[in-house]
C-alpha cells in the first residue's frame, strides 16, 4: 500500500514538473536576430524575444519621426521596409505625444522631453555596428545632449533592470504601467557589453496569457543575460510585427484583438549596407583658401588608410550609412580628428580638414581630450562599444566637440553653402555625451 501510494506520488510530481517547465520554439528570421517564442502553460503566461545582435552590419535601428505617428507596428514596417517593428513609449491617446523623449532618423520631436519619471533608450550606427544605451531616468536628457551619432531615441518607464538588478521595489500607483499587475508588457534590454539587444513583448489579459508584472519580466530578462532593460508602453500596446512569420507579420496577440496606434515605434531593418563617399581635401589654415597639404595620413575609424598628395585630391573612402571618424596627421602638425553623420541623399559626403602647424590652432589640445579615456560614453563617440550600461552616464555631463566639418574649397555655390553650415556647426558643437 505505502509502495503504491509513494509511486502515485512521485508519478505526480513528475507530472506536475512536465507540465511546469516552459516550452520555447526558435527561429532565426534574419541574420543577427533570433525569435524565441516562450510559453509556460501552468502559469498561463507567453511572451516572445526578439535577440539582436548589434554588432551586426545589415541590421540597422529605426525609430519613429514625428510625421508617422499613430499607425500600428504593421503599418509603421510596411512603410519603412522594416522587417521588425514594435510598439515605442507611453503616450497620449488624443494626439499620439509620447510621454518621454522621442528622435526619429536624428529628428527631434517638437512635442517630446525627458523628464526624472522616464529613461531613455538611444542608438545610433558606428564603425562596430549600432551603439545603444540605456540612460537612467535621473539623468534628464534634451536631444542636444545626445552623441552626435544618435539617430534614434525613445522613452520608458519604470526601469526593470539596472545594472543586473531588478529594484527593489516598483511604483504600484503609477496608473499608465500598473507594474505590480499582470498585464502585456513591451520592454528594452541591453547585455553588459551592450552588444546585444532583446526585445521583450508579452500577451496578457486573455485566455492562457495573463501577463506579467514588471518583477516578473525583470527575472526573465535577467535570465536571457540583460545588464539594463526598460519597460516600454504595454497592454493594449503591446505589438511585435516580424516580416515573414505569425498572421501576416503579427507575431503576438495583442489584447485587444487587433493592433493599436501608438505615438513611437522602434523598427529593425534587414539589408546589406548602404555605402556612400566620404570626400575631403586637406589643407593648411582654411579650408577654402588654404594651401593644399601633401604627405597627411588620413585613417579611416576602420583601419584603412590614404596618404594625400600635392595635386591636392584629397582623399576618399566608401563607408556604410553610419557615423564615421577620421584621424589625419602630418609632423609639425596637430592632429585632427574629425567626425560626421553619413548622409544616404549626398554623394560624395563632405568631410575636408584644416591642419594647422603643431600649437597654433583655434582647438589646439581639444581634439585629442574628446574621445579619450575617463569620457563618460567615449565607448561611442569614438566609434568603439566597448564601455559599460547605465550606469556609465547617470549624473554625468562630459563635454564635447571641436571637431572642424565642412566641404572642400571647390564646387558649385550650394556645396560651399551646405560645407559653410557643416563647417561652423563642426566648430561650434558642444554637447554631453550619453
Amino acid at each position: 500500500m505505502r509502495a503504491a501510494l509513494l509511486s502515485t506520488c512521485l508519478l505526480f510530481a513528475s507530472a506536475h514538473a512536465v507540465a511546469a517547465a516552459p516550452v520555447e520554439t526558435t527561429t532565426t528570421p534574419y541574420p543577427g536576430v533570433t525569435h524565441v517564442a516562450w510559453t509556460d502553460a501552468a502559469a498561463a503566461q507567453r511572451a516572445h524575444f526578439v535577440v539582436v545582435d548589434l554588432s551586426n552590419d545589415a541590421l540597422t535601428l529605426r525609430a519613429t519621426r514625428e510625421e508617422a505617428r499613430g499607425r500600428t507596428a504593421s503599418q509603421i514596417a510596411r512603410e519603412h521596409g522594416a522587417q521588425i517593428a514594435v510598439n515605442g513609449d507611453l503616450f497620449a491617446p488624443h494626439d499620439f505625444v509620447p510621454d518621454g523623449l522621442a528622435v526619429g532618423d536624428g529628428a527631434a520631436w517638437s512635442s517630446s522631453h525627458d523628464d526624472e519619471r522616464e529613461a531613455v533608450f538611444r542608438f545610433g550606427k558606428i564603425v562596430s555596428g549600432t551603439d545603444a544605451l540605456i540612460i537612467a531616468p535621473e539623468s534628464v536628457v534634451a536631444p542636444g545632449d545626445l552623441p552626435a551619432f544618435a539617430t534614434g531615441a525613445l522613452g520608458g518607464r519604470p526601469l526593470l533592470v539596472r545594472a543586473g538588478q531588478i529594484p527593489s521595489s516598483f511604483d504600484c500607483g503609477d496608473p499608465d504601467t500598473q507594474a505590480c499587475t499582470r498585464a502585456p508588457r513591451t520592454a528594452l534590454a541591453l547585455s553588459s557589453d551592450r552588444r546585444t539587444l532583446t526585445i521583450a513583448v508579452v500577451d496578457g489579459w486573455q485566455r492562457g496569457a495573463i501577463g506579467m508584472t514588471a518583477a516578473e519580466l525583470a527575472q526573465l530578462l535577467i535570465a536571457r543575460g540583460a545588464r539594463d532593460a526598460v519597460l516600454l508602453d504595454g497592454g493594449g500596446s503591446s505589438t511585435l510585427f516580424i516580416a515573414g512569420e505569425g498572421a501576416n507579420g503579427l507575431v503576438n496577440r495583442p489584447s485587444d484583438g487587433v493592433e493599436r496606434p501608438v505615438a513611437n515605434h522602434l523598427m529593425i531593418t534587414s539589408a546589406p549596407p548602404v555605402t556612400r563617399t566620404l570626400f575631403g581635401k586637406v589643407r593648411e589654415d582654411d579650408i577654402f583658401t588654404g594651401a593644399p597639404l601633401a604627405g597627411v595620413l588620413v585613417t579611416l575609424d576602420d583601419g584603412r588608410t590614404v596618404t594625400t598628395d600635392a595635386a591636392d585630391t584629397g582623399y576618399s573612402f566608401a563607408v556604410p550609412i553610419r557615423y564615421v571618424c577620421v584621424d589625419a596627421t602630418k609632423p609639425g602638425y596637430d592632429p585632427v580628428h574629425q567626425c560626421k553623420q553619413m548622409d544616404p541623399t549626398m554623394s560624395p559626403n563632405y568631410n575636408s580638414i584644416a591642419m594647422f602647424p603643431a600649437g597654433t590652432g583655434p582647438d589646439a589640445g581639444v581634439d585629442a581630450a574628446v574621445d579619450g579615456a575617463g569620457v563618460p560614453d567615449a565607448a561611442g563617440v569614438d566609434a568603439r562599444s566597448d564601455g559599460g550600461g547605465l550606469d556609465a552616464t547617470v549624473g554625468s555631463g562630459a563635454g564635447g566637440g571641436g571637431c572642424r566639418a565642412s566641404g572642400p574649397g571647390d564646387g558649385g555655390a550650394v556645396a560651399v553653402l551646405g560645407m559653410i553650415v557643416v563647417f561652423a556647426l563642426g566648430r561650434s558643437r558642444s554637447r554631453r555625451r550619453r
